[in-house]
């Protein structure tokens, strides 16, 4: 369980309660919106790697790595897209 302390907490992170993300891959992260380079709580990088799982708000504003997602998605009620339809344009 996430503690309501937790360092990866410290970043302005608040927007991000009950938001719709999408799931996508390093890989298309790198091809698509290359200027986003790391998870807005934990700070690990973007590799350029199609097993490399993130999570992306529709604006596309900022990244969220699979254990974060893990991590905070109660917390943060987040529900889950299919990935499917990312408009990499509107970053």
């Amino acid at each position: 369980m996430v503690e309501k302390d937790d360092w990866r907490l410290l970043n302005d992170v608040d927007d991000l309660r009950s938001i719709e993300l999408n799931p996508t891959d390093g890989e298309d992260i790198f091809a698509n919106a290359p200027h986003l380079k790391h998870c807005i709580f934990c700070l690990d990088l973007v590799n350029d790697d199609k097993f490399q799982f993130w999570y992306i708000p529709v604006n596309i504003s900022c990244y969220i790595c699979e254990n974060c997602y893990r991590d905070f998605k109660d917390m943060f009620m987040w529900k889950i897209l299919d990935g499917y339809d990312i408009d990499w344009k509107r970053e």
